[in-house]
């Protein structure tokens, strides 16, 4: 079974992923954001992306469309740019060197598509009914403690990377 990202608000294009590649995506993409995510509404976007686990939701199971993603309209354009620079990090191979592995060639088109998806969205395609939450945390792991081997946003049940090993 695979992994879909759609971005439905806007057209029917859809990134289509094995499992493998969907681990690597979520992987790179926490890698390159948790450095530099300041403020409460980067952090949290990183959890989001941390508690696409397979190990939470079954392998899958990890695919979202980008309405999903937990936007706000006060920070949209902050969050764009901050997302869409996670994503030109994450090209860039920003933390790769904490990976057990060498991610293989087919996650630069991957990004990039993902990249087009986010560019396109706009805030009015913004569906609270529809967001995916944080999971609740329970006191073990606390919001916004990182992982002190792969420093990534953990989510309530631990590293996305380490959950893969």
């Amino acid at each position: 079974m695979g992994n879909i990202i759609t971005n439905e608000k806007i057209n029917d294009s859809a990134i289509l992923m094995s499992n493998g590649l969907t681990s690597v995506f979520i992987e790179t993409i926490c890698l390159a954001g948790s450095d530099i995510a300041s403020e409460k509404y980067q952090q949290d976007l990183m959890i989001w992306f941390s508690q696409r686990d397979w190990m939470i939701l079954g392998m899958g199971f990890e695919g979202f469309d980008i309405s999903e993603m937990i936007w706000n309209k006060e920070n949209f354009y902050e969050q764009q740019q901050f997302i869409l620079k996670v994503i030109d990090l994450a090209a860039e191979k920003a933390n790769w060197e904490l990976l057990s592995y060498t991610p293989a060639e087919m996650i630069f088109e991957t990004l990039a598509e993902f990249r087009q998806m986010i560019h396109d969205f706009k805030i009015e395609h913004i569906d609270m009914e529809n967001e995916i939450p944080i999971f609740d945390f329970d006191g073990i792991i606390n919001r916004y403690d990182k992982c002190d081997e792969h420093r990534v946003y953990k989510h309530y049940a631990g590293c996305v990377i380490c959950n893969n090993k």
